[in-house]
């Protein structure tokens, strides 16, 4: 396959989009020699088709994002503008399609896929987050869908054969060029989902199913290859790029282990080690990870464009695919602005699409009501205060600590974002407190890690850690690195090489909130539950209330005391 060049230099924007796609111009992407497909995608969108607010660009002062609805209205643009050029579209989505907000959970995907069947996808793939209300919910979506779910690798373990709601394959026809799409669901959904959710399937490895259906599709008369996948890119693309150069294959699958700082997915290998290996792919839009990228990573050897946005319905993807009409092979690509591939949904940039807005404004009153729904009782106000005296942080840390029986947790002040009165809690205060849906995982961490996180958390002037299952004193006129003075971990001293079971958030082990560190923890240590911090809180109130938290001993400063002889010891790397 030829190499493909960006065709660069366009410099669109939003506005310009119409001129872009307008036809009729003089360079040689506007000759009748060329196809023009705009590739509109989403993945990870996790139930976040409601306008919101864009706390992760501004917590205080955050822009507002108009979910489905600008959505729809940027798609509608697009494809009226294309049809005037004569020019073709697709929109996919490839998986984590419903689970995440209230909308989304209330509705069990429902109002994700009536918003899907108003603006028309072309298909979609299941994601591993699909599953967590149970393989029955994930089937009654894809009855519901008035689009194809696509997943060659999905099948029932009593026959093998791909599951009845699914097809492995589609063939498309584009303008007289025919594109064999391929479906993947990451297999590691057989370790990130509760066994019950998923019990009857199987999921097949990756690298030999698209093979097998990339050579059926080919027999059939595919001209390009089309991977739609919920698996992702990696991280920091250097990094993983680094990883291939000089990685082997340890296995007769070849799922190569990847590290979390880079390539953590959770199913093996991720999107740029699979097109690597596996050549004849045209074209891949991946997931998973939520790892955006502006630009296509194109695979040096086998030239694959691999596509991915940040997810949570922040942005979507766009891109320009140029296609050869005589040949009918792929022969280059557009950005679709002079950013890139990615289109963040403002609100006020993207007119919200009217009949979108009415379609889910039914829903939304549902989940309101739901949102009412009482899930405990506290018999003290719960502020959050600061992080070593925080009613709210001792109430959530304990939560996540005995949700998994663990010996240590910890939650960042910053993502408590509401303080509640004694009384009544219902399911929309927990979110108000826990708005972000961040998912629970244990860690194996040894015990230098464990007072690494502790000591950078009172680093400087740093404000401290929200925790349970410890007891902490420190000195903020020692040096940095070396101001805990005491420290009991699971009710005894602190000892550097025992491993500890820890229970944080994904956000944090991603490096957020100062703990960039916790990246160089190995995927093995690593156990995702798929348990929503919010969802451990609402588990520990209802067997727990009315609840009694108060400020203890956890957390205390210690000006002037000597250090326990058990923390003299060299625990940083």
């Amino acid at each position: 396959m030829r190499s493909l060049p960006r065709f660069g230099g366009l410099g669109l924007g939003l506005g310009l989009l119409a001129l872009a796609i307008a036809g009729g111009r003089a360079d040689a992407l506007g000759t009748p020699d060329l196809l023009r497909i705009h590739l509109l995608w989403t993945n990870d969108l996790h139930g976040h088709i409601a306008p919101e607010e864009a706390r992760f660009m501004n917590p205080e002062f955050p822009p507002p994002l108009g979910g489905a609805a600008s959505a729809a209205g940027y798609i509608k643009r697009v494809r009226a503008e294309a049809a005037a050029a004569g020019e073709a579209v697709l929109l996919v989505d490839v998986g984590d399609m419903f689970q995440g907000t209230p909308i989304g959970n209330k509705t069990k995907g429902e109002a994700v896929i009536a918003y899907f069947n108003e603006i028309g996808y072309d298909f979609a793939v299941p994601g591993n987050h699909d599953f967590d209300f149970g393989r029955e919910v994930a089937e009654a979506r894809a009855k519901q869908s008035e689009f194809p779910w696509v997943a060659a690798n999905l099948v029932e373990t009593a026959t093998g054969e791909v599951v009845p709601w699914c097809v492995p394959t589609l063939m498309l026809d584009v303008q007289g060029v025919k594109i064999g799409v391929i479906g993947i669901i990451t297999p590691g959904t057989k370790v990130m989902s509760f066994p019950e959710n998923i019990a009857g399937l199987d999921f097949l490895p990756m690298a030999p199913t698209i093979a097998r259906y990339r050579d059926a599709l080919r027999a059939q008369g595919a001209d390009l290859i089309f991977l739609g996948i919920h698996e992702g890119l990696p991280f920091d693309p250097a990094e993983g790029w680094r990883r291939i150069a000089g990685s082997e294959q340890t296995d007769a699958e070849g799922e190569i282990a990847a590290g979390y700082g880079a390539n953590y997915s959770g199913g093996g290998e991720n999107l740029m080690e699979l097109m690597n290996r596996v050549p004849g792919v045209d074209i891949a839009v991946g997931g998973h990870t939520h790892r955006g990228y502006q630009e296509p990573w194109i695979d040096p050897v086998h030239h694959t464009l691999c596509f991915e946005s940040f997810g949570n319905g922040s942005s979507l993807g766009h891109a320009i695919l140029i296609v050869d009409r005589a040949t009918r092979q792929l022969v280059g690509w557009e950005p679709s602005h002079d950013q890139g591939t990615l289109v963040t949904l403002f609100e006020d940039e993207i007119l919200p699409d009217t009949s979108v807005t009415a379609l889910i404004a039914p829903y939304r009153e549902q989940t309101e009501r739901e949102l009412a729904r009482v899930v405990g009782e506290s018999a003290v106000p719960l502020p959050r205060g600061s992080a070593g005296a925080s009613v709210m942080g001792n109430l959530v840390t304990d939560a996540m600590r005995e949700r998994f029986d663990a010996d240590f947790s910890f939650q960042n002040l910053g993502g408590l974002r509401a303080d509640l009165p004694a009384g009544a809690i219902t399911a929309g205060d927990v979110f108000s407190v826990l708005p972000f849906g961040n998912e629970l995982v244990v860690v194996e961490m040894d015990g230098r890690m464990v007072r690494r996180v502790l000591e950078r958390k009172v680093t400087g002037t740093s404000g401290g850690l929200c925790v349970s299952g410890v007891r902490m004193e420190y000195d903020p006129e020692r040096p940095d690195w070396d101001r805990v003075v005491t420290l009991e971990v699971a009710g005894e001293p602190w000892q550097p090489d025992r491993i500890y079971k820890v229970v944080t958030t994904n956000f944090l082990l991603e490096g957020n909130s100062g703990l960039d560190f916790l990246t160089a923890v190995p995927a093995e240590a690593v156990m995702p539950t798929q348990v929503r911090i919010e969802e451990a809180l609402e588990w520990y109130l209802a067997a727990n209330s009315p609840v009694r938290p108060r400020i203890d001993d956890r957390w205390l400063e210690a000006p002037g005391k000597a250090q326990a002889p058990y923390l003299q010891v060299d625990y940083l790397p």
